[in-house]
């Protein structure tokens, strides 16, 4: 379904052409990471002449992810000064230029500069895409679009790597051809999408945002670091998961493309219904189960002798991050001041793309230290601490406010 929009802008109209653009121009943010995936021991054995062949082609993946991280805090405040839909429009067109820039260029130092300026694209995307939802909605329609938003990303994710592996199959460079999409998104967001009302993009007050800026800064810096713990620990999954299960004795490349689907379509399909978790759970709560189902999820699959125990973990994991992404994104665009929404939505992009190139720098050295599945058991258990850390705040709140009731 598609959520319903705030009462400000209901007489806009285009309402659900509005959803879909928005929609459709988030699911292209991560699809640019997964879209060259399979073709990366292609690239790899196209450029063996070339020095440090092996380490510049996993950049071709992991500098996408930086220049994400780079680019969002500097295209907040494009978003805030110039404008959401200009700054969208501009980075859909760098968006299709740069990501299939992969089918003619010919040097492997070229293709990374394109794979870096499609990061700054792709950072400028999700910054436009995710304030654009705190501009036209809120409460609990917000609370599903947030959701969708996420579902549609990791579906993109989805569909994309495996797409983009029968493709590879025949020739490695024609996944590049995958990112021409965005031109099926172009005229969605020009046609569906009206800029916010000078008041909201950049007036000093309005939207639902409560509470001092001070306030906000520190709800902010809160989420930030939360987001960038939950990205360097959760995503040793798609990284990591085709070297754990060779050391429990699966060896077929196929199988980890597997648990790693596994795990995206749980958590898809758990975050389509965020907004109904949001309407009973207080936020607490929601991250306390969201990091427990995580944690256990990663023991699960860190403790297994055979792969039915492997692909259990990836369920639970996958039920723990469907959650956890929605929630980020609408506390802080129910946190952040509307005059500096995009500013605030490219730090929360910075901290999450930064957190998933880390990830491997964090769980490598401990792999390297003892092996494989004692990253993901350490990764687990450091969930797992997180998760009762939320719980233990729920408690509280209930036992004080219990008491604060007698009194």
């Amino acid at each position: 379904m598609i959520p319903s929009e705030t009462t400000e802008h209901a007489a806009d109209g285009g309402g659900v052409l509005r959803a879909i653009a928005i929609l459709s121009a988030s699911s292209l943010t991560l699809f640019a990471l997964a879209a060259v995936a399979p073709s990366l021991p292609a690239i790899e054995r196209a450029y063996t002449d070339v020095p440090d062949a092996a380490l510049l082609t996993r950049m071709v993946l992991t500098i996408t992810a930086l220049f994400i991280a780079l680019s969002a805090p500097i295209s907040g405040m494009f978003v805030d000064r110039i404008g959401r839909k200009p700054v969208l429009l501009s980075a859909l067109v760098v968006y299709v230029v740069s990501g299939t820039a992969g089918i003619w260029l010919e040097g492997l130092i070229e293709i990374l500069v394109s794979r870096a300026i499609l990061g700054i694209a792709a950072g400028m995307i999700l910054t436009a895409a995710t304030t654009l939802i705190g501009d036209f909605y809120d409460g609990e329609a917000r609370n599903r679009m947030a959701g969708l938003q996420v579902s549609m990303m990791v579906f993109a994710v989805a569909g994309g790597t495996t797409v983009a592996g029968m493709l590879a199959e025949t020739d490695w460079r024609l996944p590049f051809y995958l990112y021409a999409l965005a031109l099926v998104v172009l005229p969605l967001v020009f046609l569906g999408i009206r800029e916010p009302a000078r008041s909201i993009s950049s007036g000093q007050t309005g939207g639902d945002a409560t509470g001092t800026p001070r306030k906000a800064f520190l709800g902010a810096a809160v989420i930030y670091v939360l987001i960038w713990l939950s990205m360097v620990s959760t995503f040793i999954i798609p990284s990591q998961m085709p070297f754990l299960l060779p050391e429990i004795g699966i060896s077929a490349a196929f199988l980890a493309g597997i648990s790693i689907a596994i795990f995206n379509a749980v958590a898809a399909s758990i975050a389509i219904f965020y907004r109904r978790l949001r309407g009973r759970f207080d936020i607490n709560i929601i991250l306390a189960g969201c990091f427990l189902f995580l944690g256990a999820g990663l023991l699960l699959a860190a403790t297994a002798q055979a792969l039915p125990q492997a692909m259990l973990g990836m369920v639970f994991a996958g039920i723990g991050f469907g959650p956890l992404m929605p929630t980020f994104f609408a506390w802080l665009l129910a946190i952040a001041p509307v005059s500096l929404r995009g500013r605030f939505v490219g730090g929360l992009t910075f901290f999450q793309f930064f957190g998933l190139f880390a990830s491997p720098l964090y769980s490598q050295p401990i792999a390297d230290r003892i092996d494989m599945t004692g990253a993901f058991a350490v990764t687990g258990l450091l969930q797992i601490a997180l998760g009762l850390a939320f719980a233990g705040a729920v408690v509280s709140t209930i036992f004080f406010g219990g008491m604060r009731k007698q009194d």
